[in-house]
């Protein structure tokens, strides 16, 4: 295959950049600001501004790709980016993406997110109708950019993926390694008791995108969560016994409980019957650590 991967320094885009390149795929990696991380990796680096329409047309016309992973946002709530900021990039610049993409008959695959989804204590599936919480203008720019890409036409795929983890680039942010962070300073981890979620090894999110090509499975929403649905409490707690790291550093609390954190309690349970009934199967979060530590040990 011939990939288009945006947004390709990224904590998604760079891991699947390196995993399709491994498998011997032809990898043309997008970026904004960070290229020096795609080197070494058998990928061709393009710099790629979401916000220029025309440098979009051009890309895409140029490369020519099998397929594009759309993968590339302004994904940080922390870093206060406006509602014009992400109606650019999210919404604009996915439904650019997406139109481009028809035009030149390439299925693309989006990558949205969970946090569009009601919170609520029941398994929720790909009929439920989206409610991203107020609070976050990130979360509804996403629903935004699904809407786009399904509005452009041609053949597409959307993916709504629960938190993620796995390493990264010194410079990406899983939660992972958002905790190791906090280690390495000596600062125990904040660690939330009430939000749930249904947490991915991020190269589980490769072998859905492999499912959903494989099955010629266009104009579907998926949903891609992990084999368990745990608190980010007892997600930290379970990652330190697997580094052997003491709960001394793991700071369990509610979400309310830290200062300036803007969002609140939630617990979204992704049902994702859907995925696997294409024969896609997410590997357990003590397996995903196991596969993170062989490959910090050399086994990559």
């Amino acid at each position: 295959m011939k990939l288009l991967i945006t947004g390709s320094s990224g904590f998604v885009g760079w891991n699947a950049a390196r995993y399709f390149a491994n498998q011997g795929d032809s990898v043309v990696g997008t970026f904004h600001t960070f290229p020096h991380y795609l080197h070494n990796n058998g990928v061709v680096a393009v710099r790629l501004d979401l916000a220029d329409r025309t440098e979009i047309h051009e890309l895409i016309g140029r490369f020519q790709p099998t397929f594009i992973f759309h993968f590339a946002a302004l994904a940080r709530p922390q870093l206060g980016n406006t509602p014009q900021q992400l109606h650019s990039i999210n919404v604009q610049g996915s439904s650019d993406v997406a139109t481009a993409a028809a035009s030149h008959g390439i299925p693309l695959l989006y990558l949205s997110t969970d946090l569009v989804l009601p919170s609520g204590p029941n398994p929720i599936d790909e009929s439920a109708v989206p409610a991203p919480p107020t609070h976050s203008p990130y979360a509804q720019s996403k629903l935004e950019g699904e809407q786009a890409v399904q509005s452009a036409g041609g053949r597409w795929a959307i993916i709504r993926p629960s938190v993620m983890f796995g390493d990264g680039t010194p410079r990406t942010n899983s939660f992972t390694q958002f905790i190791d962070r906090c280690w390495e300073r000596g600062e125990p981890a904040p660690l939330f008791s009430d939000q749930l979620r249904s947490f991915l090894f991020v190269e589980d999110l490769f072998t859905a995108l492999e499912a959903i090509i494989r099955t010629n499975s266009w104009g579907e929403i998926f949903h891609a969560g992990g084999q368990q649905c745990r608190s980010r409490a007892q997600f930290g707690l379970a990652w330190a016994d697997a580094c052997g790291v003491p709960h001394t550093l793991c700071n369990v609390m509610q979400a309310s409980q830290k200062s300036g954190y803007i969002g609140g309690e939630s617990h979204i349970n992704l049902d994702c019957c859907k995925l696997r009934a294409l024969g896609w199967e997410a590997r357990s979060i003590t397996d995903g650590f196991q596969q993170m530590l062989r490959w910090r040990g050399g086994g990559r």
